[in-house]
């Protein structure tokens, strides 16, 4: 097996770190995998699952926000705003927030709230996908 360095931050610092088989971030264009001596390239990040294999270990999965990930020379970067475990991810916390972003988008108060609560829903729901797939 093949492997590439992989760095994951968030804005509290290191998420990942070390040798990895693969990883898999999504973009606004569906989900976009890496694996060893992948062509160089940069991409945005959108929020969404993360899903990264280190080197012998089991697949991995994150709850991330928007971000970007540059690829150069087997070296893969990932810089997102947050980054969460499924095992970190408090479901009725998530819950919680999706009915409130929900009732505040039908109240239509303006054009940046609505916007506002379409970001707290997205990253809600995202939340609890991961949850749910990660277990925990």
């Amino acid at each position: 097996m093949k492997y590439f360095n992989l760095r994951v931050y968030e804005a509290d610092g290191v998420f990942a770190k070390g040798e990895a088989e693969s990883v898999v971030v999504p973009t606004f264009d569906g989900e976009y995998g890496v694996m060893a001596h992948h062509e160089n390239l940069v991409v945005s990040i959108v929020p969404g699952m993360l899903k990264y294999r280190m080197k012998g270990g089991e697949d991995r999965v994150a709850a991330v926000s928007s971000g970007m990930m540059r690829v150069e020379d087997n070296d893969v970067l990932i810089i997102v705003e947050s980054a969460e475990r499924p095992e970190d991810i408090d479901a009725e916390r998530s819950k919680e927030a999706e009915a409130e972003a929900r009732e505040e988008m039908l109240r239509k108060k303006s054009e940046e709230d609505y916007f506002l609560a379409e970001a707290t829903l997205i990253r809600a729901i995202n939340r609890l996908k991961v949850k749910n797939r990660g277990g925990s």
